[in-house]
């Protein structure tokens, strides 16, 4: 790949700019909004931002760190329709969505221990760093989650001890710094929380004690409320129900509650919705939700679907009701766990089924039936070729050659074509340096979508000179000789952004050199970014501005004694490349 910086115009930029409490932003917010984080991933992340009509405190409130505590996640999202009195809201329902759609607690790795260092192994640090981003413009977090059993202080019976978690509201300290104060907040929410409430199923205080040197929970230290005391010195606390309670309606409404309390106690006032359990309790079972090669498909009972072979899916949302925010997933009978909804799939061996799912919940299937032949791939060569998706485009890759992409690109290992390669036959191919499943030393990595990150590389297996990142991707099947080829990693290069005046007579366009570091100087104004000069493609490219809190459509205001600072990051990771100084002239 001849490396040509190119000018690529209009950039849409569903720009991560969360939008603003200060002179600089652009103008005032609407009510409500909202904007999701690494759109297009296996892990997209959103967050809703309500706020309110009178000014008061900013508190983040986030559910499904964790899959499979779904109260956590449909009480947050059930909270993105309150109406907030005062202050402002921002709501993250679903932050770890793979973990949702299996319904499991962590894929990799446990997100919400990776909170103490900016890690850079898997997606879950790219989420956690996003999350740190947004939680260090709030003045509170109240997290939600669901635990086994009931949490009780002294041990009454195997489902109510002191290491169970259920029904309790959890808190790293009594009181941090002797300025936050979070038993006397836990204990006023408890004792109206409690009314009504039967006695076995009441909620208890309970006090992990992580900055005791004994404590019996210093895992806690790498989490995100433990987070929002040390480094941000911010009331945080966590809000746990029962997975052993089965009435999903009544829970996730007694999570509301409390909710609602704690935000009062943060200074917050807010409306609930109205919603009955029934409703809570079937809300992921009706409509359609994907569409599949254009045909739609309900999200109940088993349909049938004929596909040519080594044909392409298309796989898309369809109907998803926007009160519950239900994120569809499709998984293919040979590749379990990975979400089709976010990746292009061209099979080169048939599969027999797919699994359709709303927020982990299987609730419908597709038989496949697989006949004819796909032209518009080439004919099976001997020595084999490399099939591979860069940022969602097909690539056929010989023995020995190249396939150049820029840091942060995303990238799909699809199989084996030609070279021997049968139908049904699991090939084994590997990137070298990449670990795509924690805890299955396999080697295998098709089918797995992986960020091309170099810090995420193992160095032993990489080369890393002249500012390249360069890994052998190798084919290992048993029976087979090893063959590979290279994936060359080139630098993100921004070399200038072009910015255009917004609601101006004059057509100011200037162009600003981007120089990380550095202050340039403008005419006062509105402006957005209407291109980048860059290598690689520009959606991999998102921008912050300042304290931002909600999306801004790529606009941002420019006044004299108001300098703003807006920092370009990897739009698949969120790690920052640099940030540039606007003042007005």
């Amino acid at each position: 790949m001849k490396r040509i910086l190119c000018r690529i115009f209009c950039l849409s930029l569903a720009l991560g700019c969360l939008c603003a409490s200060t002179a600089s932003a652009a103008a005032s917010a609407p009510a409500s909004s909202a904007f999701t984080f690494f759109k297009g991933t296996q892990y997209p992340l959103t967050v809703h931002v309500l706020k309110g009509e009178k000014p008061g405190p900013t508190v983040m409130v986030q559910g499904g760190i964790q899959g499979d505590e779904s109260s956590g996640f449909i009480t947050a999202q059930i909270l993105t329709r309150a109406k907030v009195k005062n202050g402002t809201l921002f709501i993250v329902p679903r932050a770890n969505v793979p973990t949702v759609n299996v319904r499991r607690r962590q894929i990799n790795v446990d997100l919400n221990r990776r909170f103490d260092q900016d890690y850079s192994n898997y997606f879950e640090d790219s989420l956690a760093r996003a999350i740190r981003f947004l939680l260090d413009r709030c003045d509170g977090l109240i997290h939600l989650h669901e635990g086994s059993g009931f949490y009780r202080p002294t041990y009454e019976d195997v489902l109510r001890n002191p290491k169970k978690y259920g029904q309790s509201i959890i808190i790293d300290t009594p009181v941090f710094e002797n300025k936050i104060h979070l038993a006397d907040k836990a204990n006023a929410v408890l004792k109206d929380l409690n009314k009504g409430i039967p006695h076995s199923y009441r909620f208890t205080l309970f006090n992990t004690n992580t900055f005791k040197h004994a404590t019996h929970h210093k895992e806690q230290r790498k989490s995100l409320t433990y987070y929002a005391l040390t480094h941000r010195g911010i009331p945080a606390l966590a809000i746990e129900v029962s997975k052993d309670i089965i009435q999903l309606g009544w829970k996730v409404k007694q999570q509301l509650r409390a909710t609602k309390l704690m935000l009062h106690q943060y200074g917050v006032e807010v409306e609930l919705p109205r919603v009955t359990e029934k409703e809570i309790e079937s809300y992921a079972r009706s409509g359609k939700l994907v569409s599949i090669n254009g045909q739609e498909f309900p999200t109940t009972g088993t349909a049938t679907l004929r596909v040519s072979s080594n044909g392409q899916l298309r796989i898309e949302p369809a109907g998803i009701n926007p009160d519950w925010g239900t994120v569809p997933a499709v998984f293919a009978s040979d590749r379990p766990g990975v979400n089709m909804l976010s990746m292009p799939r061209l099979a080169l061996s048939g599969f027999q089924t797919l699994d359709l799912r709303g927020d982990g919940r299987r609730i419908g299937k597709v038989r496949l039936h697989w006949d004819g032949k796909n032209s518009s791939i080439p004919e099976p060569t001997k020595l084999p070729l490399f099939v591979c998706w860069l940022n969602k485009k097909l690539h056929f890759i010989p023995v020995n050659g190249v396939l150049d992409a820029v840091e942060g690109d995303q990238l799909v290992i699809e199989g084996i074509w030609g070279g021997g390669a049968r139908a049904g036959r699991e090939e084994i191919l590997n990137l070298k340096g990449i670990v795509s499943q924690v805890g299955a030393n396999s080697g295998q990595d098709a089918g797995y979508e992986i960020v091309l990150d170099s810090k995420a590389f193992l160095p032993r297996y990489v080369d890393k000179a002249n500012g390249l990142c360069e890994a052998r991707l190798v084919r290992e099947t048993p029976g087979f000789i090893r063959r590979s080829c290279l994936v060359r990693i080139h630098p993100r290069e921004v070399k200038a952004l072009q910015l255009a005046s917004v609601g101006s007579a004059s057509s100011v366009s200037p162009l600003i050199q981007w120089e990380a570091g550095e202050t340039s100087s403008l005419r006062a104004g509105q402006y957005r970014v209407s291109s980048v000069w860059s290598n690689g493609d520009t959606n991999k490219l998102i921008f912050t501005l300042d304290d931002s809190l909600i999306p801004w459509e790529g606009a941002f205001s420019l006044t004299k004694g108001s300098p703003i600072r807006l920092t370009l990051r990897q739009a698949t990771t969120f790690r920052p490349l640099g940030t540039m100084k606007f003042i007005a002239e």
